[in-house]
């Protein structure tokens, strides 16, 4: 068996789960489904490394977990379930606009959870960042600092402010050029002659 057919088959085993629906089922199974998901598409993704379509893999986990948090919206595998769809969408799948949603709703939902600073932070980052919108990740910076100001991310969250819409290389300082061209490098002494 080849390792494309074994990718194959994976994905197909994944959406067949899918397709069986977990309707009916408490948010603990079907998070745990989820999670199974997750693991299985993970195995798949090492074992094959580059030859894995994560998109194809990871779709049906992130769908998986928004299942979760869509049939019980305040349950704590909710919380969690959203997180984690909001970080695959982010990471995995290349989808910012679906990530930004997930986020922006995670920090809706759950404001007064450890992850929530978290969520909100990657609203601003995404907005920046992804979709180059700098008066939106504005909006999401200040409103983030409003209401984490000690969060271990206020400090980059300032930063990101400092620095919304500016070229990578306005930020880093001029290199001091040494007056002798033939001077080592990194040094202003003259060359030894």
């Amino acid at each position: 068996m080849t390792l494309k057919s074994v990718a194959r088959l994976a994905v197909t085993g994944l959406l067949a789960i899918l397709v069986a629906g977990c309707k009916g089922k408490s948010a603990e199974e079907q998070f745990a489904a989820a999670q199974a998901r997750f693991d299985e598409a993970q195995h798949v993704v090492d074992s094959l490394k580059r030859k894995a379509d994560p998109v194809a893999l990871f779709t049906p986990v992130a769908e998986a977990y928004e299942q979760v948090a869509a049939e019980h919206p305040r349950s704590e595998q909710a919380e969690q379930a959203l997180f984690r769809a909001a970080e695959l969408r982010s990471q995995y799948l290349s989808d910012i606009p679906g990530a930004l949603a997930l986020y922006r709703r995670y920090a809706e939902d759950f404001p007064a959870t450890a992850k929530a600073p978290t969520a909100l932070f990657m609203v601003g980052y995404l907005y920046n960042n992804g979709l180059l919108k700098p008066d939106s990740a504005e909006i999401a910076y200040k409103k983030f600092l409003e209401l984490y100001p000690a969060s271990e991310l206020a400090t980059s969250a300032q930063y990101e402010l400092q620095t919304i819409g500016k070229k990578p290389e306005d930020l880093i300082p001029n290199p001091v050029i040494p007056a002798d061209s033939t001077a080592p490098p990194g040094t202003n002494a003259p060359a030894a002659h």
